[in-house]
């Protein structure tokens, strides 16, 4: 028998057990289709694309600038540290001399968004917010002080970001955040930074039913080595100064480009 007859039989034996797996593959393209969302939308590309960063002094937001810029995005970085940001802005046009957009910079603290430079903002394709406070302590140790100061730091102001870059936003823009598996799993000592991260999580999800338009992400991170561990606040607002061990593991850049990917 030959090869195409074989494949012939094959297939005859084979038809029925199929029919129900690509009648499902099918069904799930189709609804797919027609359920309206940010699925839908194409692919972003984010040469020439105006982004902007908090939290990019450091860790992730840092990380994320570079790879960014590295594809041609203009960045705009938004930070309380001038100096280290100034910095980037130089090694950003150094590393990459082939993306010709200038790097920029202003001081931004999270916790006084009304002082942040907007006006300076005239567009805006992709908004990533990612600063950030975590805490250490149980519940009944942690003041009512810390628990302000994680829902300001967390949520209040990326709210207040977000909502006075909407307007400036593309038709197709996106924003990011960057949360926490704590805002779906909340651990033990962990209840501020825990709660602060479940109402960032409410809040984008309802955003992204509110502007179907939109890319809308919200990236739930596990561990990952930036020191960000070691700069939480004990119930006494006084920093740890030490990093989980659990955190060491993570690379960043290897995040940061999963992250882009998604």
């Amino acid at each position: 028998m030959s090869f195409p007859e074989k494949f012939q039989e094959a297939l005859k034996e084979w038809a029925p057990a199929l029919v129900v797996p690509i009648s499902l593959y099918v069904a799930y393209k189709l609804l797919n289709r027609i359920i309206p969302g940010a699925h839908n939308l194409p692919k972003l590309d984010v040469k020439n694309k105006v982004v902007v960063i908090t939290g990019a002094s450091s860790g992730l937001g840092k990380s994320l600038a570079f790879e960014l810029y590295k594809r041609g995005a203009k960045v705009i970085l938004l930070a309380r540290s001038t100096d280290k940001l100034k910095e980037i802005c130089n090694e950003l046009k150094e590393t990459f001399p082939l993306n010709q957009n200038e790097p920029t910079y202003y001081y931004f603290d999270i916790t006084d968004p009304e002082q942040a430079p907007w006006d300076e903002i005239p567009k805006v394709d992709i908004l990533i917010n990612n600063a950030g406070m975590a805490n250490r302590g149980s519940c009944a140790d942690t003041t009512m002080a810390i628990h302000r100061q994680a829902m300001e730091t967390n949520f209040f102001g990326h709210v207040h970001v977000t909502q006075s870059l909407l307007s400036k936003l593309s038709p197709d823009g996106c924003v990011v955040v960057t949360s926490s598996v704590q805002g779906k799993v909340a651990i033990p000592y962990r209840g501020s930074y825990g709660a602060s991260k479940h109402a960032l999580q409410g809040y984008f999800d309802c955003l992204r039913a509110e502007h179907k338009n939109l890319h809308i992400l919200v990236v739930s991170a596990g561990y990952i080595n930036t020191g960000f561990g070691s700069r939480a606040i004990d119930p006494s607002g006084k920093v740890v100064g030490v990093e989980d061990e659990n955190q060491k593991k993570v690379r960043i850049d290897l995040f940061t480009k999963f992250m882009l990917k998604i």
